[in-house]
């Protein structure tokens, strides 16, 4: 419960050093009793189990683990065998004794019969580590419980048994694997400040929209201070800082709100603003996020992604033997367009890559069961997918280069300022800092070419917003962001630009059925499951080919869920997680949810089951049975849904994608 020992293991050579989990001491103790059940107050962190003749009482508060760094740095060292410390009863009563009496006044009443403290391995996500270390073969992790050893335990060795066993998991495993992790998370100083928070939060770190209020602010975008000025509340991925939504309005109420939470960030202490979550009703953002969607739809906005993950491949060239040759020849030197890349591209996407110079392609990367190891977008040769693959695309890029193949893979996600101008005007305002043609014949959708904007040279514009919208992605060398970014706000005042986050974002893509690796699909989920299958080539070679037409039966469908008869004001809201009921049964879950401001309703996407179906027809024949009533369950109520196979199509004030690029079919 308070002091905290380093965890040293080696990870893989070169990359990462020590693996992202720090040990901290877990305290409870025995008083003489009986309960026939265990409780566990989540609110306050504490918790009473009955053992034999005896009571354990014990928890967590944030507060106990407080420390500074120093102090924090000086207790890491290598974990000695004996698992059991010494006592602290100052801290323990300090601040758990006060919660355990206040919860259970009775405990105070009962003969104490002594305290024990343990150590306890916490991870900076809170989630266990699970599965083969990269570079070192046959070198099996399984580690840092984060005080949920008892319950994950035996599930978690019985699915290390399977893979050890036949090579391969049983179940999906992508949020436990280490490659989860980017070197900032291995950060000793990092680490101390961040597993108190872990150890005092609780499961609060569930919620899908919780954000950690500990060791922030350390990869930030070149803008995060014109952002911030512009009222950006922030979230975390990966350490990166980006903007969820903007809190434009400037009465005193929502100042007073913000200025609390900026309090309880500074203490190290979750708040409901930093902690992101609404486990009852509507948020304090609703209208704040409204108002960036309505932009996204109507006019025109911006939006810093600069927390891509985004990686450069090319052909490894020895550059010593230039400095002997004629300059002149330099220019005749391709670095990026040879044969030997897209070959290599080729055999690991599983949509054909091979386009001219200027084509940006939508695909993925799929593993040897034929599920997503990545879900991308390639502009020959720059590759950007979720911020939460950085560490694990790069492994799967370089471990896949064959000895033959001089292939190189440079991770240039901190190289780029991402921002994403979409909108039915984006056109025009882009048109107007720029001499290169961006007419729909000139630039359609699905292309990528250097352009300048104002005057910044040499940036790429992709003619993708991610989200289904008209617009552009600009990677922008990170010393021209701020100009380039000036010249967007100062040129976009006579459209009425607007700055945009996450949570707009989120609410476009899920209405379009858009969905994200991560989150909605993992390394389990194929491309007939999830309407993708269209973007598979399969009159080429690729990895997880063989695993795709040899499948016999689909299992699961995934599908887009309407909710009716919701109401945003008084019922509970759904974050995904969400059981799916097929007439009355179980039959699966929501993996993401959003309002969707077009449709009017709150939007779910998730899978249900279609065991026993032989071919994706006859699982969408199935699924769409007139027979059958869904229904989401939402903290105990259920709620009548409307089912989608297939995005729908939404009025567009204007729209030139072409029909592929819509995100299901």
């Amino acid at each position: 419960m308070a002091n905290f020992w380093g965890i040293m293991c080696p990870l893989f050579s070169g990359f990462l050093k020590i693996i992202g989990g720090v040990e901290c001491r877990a305290s409870y103790f025995f008083v003489r009793g009986s309960f026939s059940e265990a409780f566990h107050d989540i609110d306050s962190n504490v918790y009473v189990a009955d053992e034999i003749d005896y009571l354990v009482c014990g928890g967590f508060h944030i507060r106990a683990l407080k420390k500074s760094s120093s102090q924090y740095l000086s207790h890491i060292q290598p974990i000695p065998d004996a698992s059991v410390i010494e006592r602290d009863w100052d801290a323990f009563g300090g601040y758990i004794m006060e919660k355990l009496a206040k919860r259970f006044s009775s405990i105070m009443d009962l003969e104490i019969k002594e305290l024990s403290s343990f150590r306890e391995g916490y991870t900076p996500d809170g989630l266990p580590i699970m599965g083969f270390l990269p570079d070192f073969r046959n070198y099996f992790c399984l580690t840092g419980m984060s005080g949920s050893a008892v319950a994950l335990c035996p599930g978690l060795s019985r699915i290390a048994a399977q893979w050890l066993l036949s090579s391969e998991p049983a179940a999906d495993t992508s949020k436990f694997e280490v490659s989860r992790f980017v070197p900032l998370h291995c950060n000793k100083h990092y680490l101390c400040q961040r597993a108190a928070e872990v150890a005092g939060s609780g499961s609060n770190f569930l919620d899908p929209l919780y954000q950690w209020s500990t060791a922030r602010n350390l990869r930030t975008s070149p803008l995060y201070l014109q952002f911030k000025e512009a009222g950006a509340v922030f979230g975390e991925a990966m350490g990166f800082e980006q903007a969820l939504y903007f809190a434009t309005d400037k009465s005193n109420t929502v100042l007073w709100y913000l200025r609390l939470v900026t309090v309880f960030c500074l203490l190290g202490l979750p708040s409901s603003e930093i902690g992101i979550n609404y486990p009852v009703g509507k948020p304090k953002w609703f209208p704040f996020v409204a108002s960036e969607y309505n932009a996204c739809r109507e006019r025109v906005a911006i939006m810093d992604i600069s927390a891509h993950s985004k990686f450069e491949i090319m052909v490894f060239i020895d550059l010593t033997p230039l400095f002997s040759i004629d300059r002149s020849l330099l220019s005749s030197l391709s670095f990026g367009t040879d044969e030997k890349v897209v070959s290599y591209l080729q055999r690991l996407c599983s949509a054909s890559v091979d386009r001219p110079v200027g084509t940006t392609v939508f695909t993925g990367m799929q593993n040897d069961r034929g599920g997503y190891v990545a879900d991308c977008t390639l502009s020959r040769y720059l590759l950007a997918a979720p911020s939460s693959q950085q560490t694990r695309l790069f492994l799967w890029l370089m471990q896949h280069i064959e000895p033959t193949e001089v292939i190189t893979v440079h991770d240039v996600t901190s190289k780029y300022t991402t921002l994403n101008v979409l909108g039915p005007t984006s056109r025009l305002l882009l048109q107007e800092l720029t001499d290169q043609p961006l007419d729909s014949q000139t630039f359609p959708a699905f292309r990528c070419k250097e352009v300048n904007i104002g005057c910044a040279s040499s940036l790429k514009a992709v003619s993708v917003s991610h989200c289904g919208e008209l617009g552009w992605t600009l990677y922008i060398p990170n010393e021209f962001a701020l100009h380039v970014f000036q010249e967007l706000m100062r040129l976009g005042k006579s459209y009425d630009v607007q700055l945009c986050g996450l949570y707009a974002f989120n609410s476009l893509r899920i209405e379009k059925f858009f969905v994200r690796w991560g989150v909605d699909i993992t390394s389990s989920a194929t491309p007939s499951e999830c309407g993708r299958l269209f973007r598979v080539n399969l009159n080429k070679d690729f990895i997880g080919k063989k695993a795709l037409l040899m499948k016999s039966g689909v299992r699961r469908r995934f599908v887009q869920l309407l909710l009716k008869d919701h109401d945003i004001n008084n019922d509970p809201w759904p974050q995904g997680n969400e059981l799916i009921y097929r007439n009355g049964q179980f039959c699966g879950l929501t993996t993401s949810a959003a309002y969707a401001f077009t449709l009017g309703c709150q939007v779910c996407l998730g899978h249900v089951s279609v065991d026993g179906c032989k071919s994706l027809r006859e699982a969408d024949s199935f699924v769409q049975n007139k027979n059958f009533v869904y229904e989401v369950e939402i903290a105990g109520k259920r709620f009548g849904v409307q089912l989608n196979l297939y995005s729908p199509k939404l009025p567009m004030v204007s729209s030139e994608h072409p029909q592929h690029y819509r995100p299901t079919q």
